[in-house]
């Protein structure tokens, strides 16, 4: 009996360190991603073997592992398989296995259409498969910490970290729909400029549901966490791959106030705390998602051939505007965030 129990415990670490590699492949992935779309903005040659996409592979081959080993888990321990934690090694397996079939893909789109843009079909599969990923290890170490517990100051790190980097993949996502830098040498994705300004008002709704949840699971400090993590693989790959954005680094600390702010506000239990927290967080969401954000918003006051991110340096006037003018209405769909995620939780 103690032998088996013993075996149970190695599977859980076997498990446990399994969907630390996925979140670490999924930062790695994303991190390398987003630093190609800050190349491809800076006009460094593109080909399908740049640093950028070296990484965002590697992070891919880091994630393939994790789902290696969570597939041998489930496949040899019954226990596992029966539990719920095992939703998140599917998950991550799904989006492994997305991942290895957009790879190439990737590849032969590059050989068949050339210098793409940022939305084609393979980036969406690609995409689609770090969510998965990245979502995987979310649930599974959130249903590792319920079932089978451990140390709690462990979870509390790693758990709101694994928040922050899905966060910022789903931020990506949006990009891919929003952004005006999807044309092509042969075809041109770019959005409708208000479509994309309409589908952008995700980004606070979204960003509202992942804080909250981070906060609900584990805890006070959270979403502070997740949030500094999001900051942090935005700055390292967007704003000090161009060193004419170093002067906006200070303005990554609003949003990281605003989540103090928030937390301590859901802490007092302030009747309405969570609506006011996700409405504080969505009023952000212009900050956390800068410098990118501002091609989809910015584009209203510039030339047709001009890119905002291409001119940021010297407007800041109009990037303290507009983030003005979006807070209002990021604060909205941060409070319906915030209902959302209330609802689905207690469902």
């Amino acid at each position: 009996m103690e032998s088996r129990n013993l075996e149970y415990s190695k599977s859980q670490n076997i498990l446990l360190i399994s969907f630390l590699i996925a979140m670490s492949g999924s930062a790695i992935a994303i991190w390398g991603g987003s630093w190609d779309v800050t190349s491809h903005l800076l006009n460094i040659p593109d080909t399908f073997f740049t640093p950028s996409h070296l990484i965002l592979y590697s992070g891919v081959g880091v994630g393939v592992i994790s789902a290696v080993l969570g597939l041998g888990i489930l496949f040899f321990k019954k226990e596992i398989r029966q539990n719920s934690v095992s939703l998140g090694v599917k998950m991550i397996i799904i989006g492994a296995v997305l991942q290895l079939i957009a790879g190439p893909g990737d590849f032969y789109w590059h050989e068949a259409f050339g210098i793409d843009g940022l939305l084609s079909p393979t980036h969406i599969v690609i995409l689609l498969g770090m969510m998965m990923v990245a979502l995987g290890s979310v649930i599974g170490i959130t249903r590792m910490k319920i079932h089978f517990g451990g140390n709690v100051n462990f979870y509390k790190i790693i758990l709101p970290v694994s928040f922050g980097v899905f966060w910022f993949i789903s931020i990506s996502f949006n990009f891919m729909f929003t952004l005006p830098i999807s044309e092509g040498e042969t075809h041109n994705f770019n959005p409708d400029p208000y479509v994309a300004v309409g589908l952008s008002f995700g980004l606070p709704l979204v960003g509202s549901m992942i804080f909250l949840s981070a906060v609900r699971f584990v805890g006070f400090g959270a979403g502070i966490i997740s949030i500094i993590s999001l900051v942090f693989l935005n700055i390292t790959s967007d704003i000090l791959t161009n060193e004419l954005l170093y002067q906006y680094i200070p303005l990554y600390a609003a949003p990281i106030i605003a989540s103090v702010i928030a937390e301590i506000i859901i802490k007092k239990r302030i009747r309405h705390s969570e609506k006011i927290s996700g409405t504080i967080i969505g009023s952000m969401f212009f900050v956390y998602c800068f410098p990118l954000v501002t091609m989809t918003f910015l584009l209203f006051e510039l030339s047709p051939d001009v890119l905002a991110y291409d001119v940021l340096h010297l407007y800041p006037n109009l990037v303290f505007q507009y983030w003005g003018i979006t807070m209002v209405p990021g604060a909205i769909f941060g409070l319906v965030g915030s209902l959302l995620i209330k609802k689905m939780i207690r469902e």
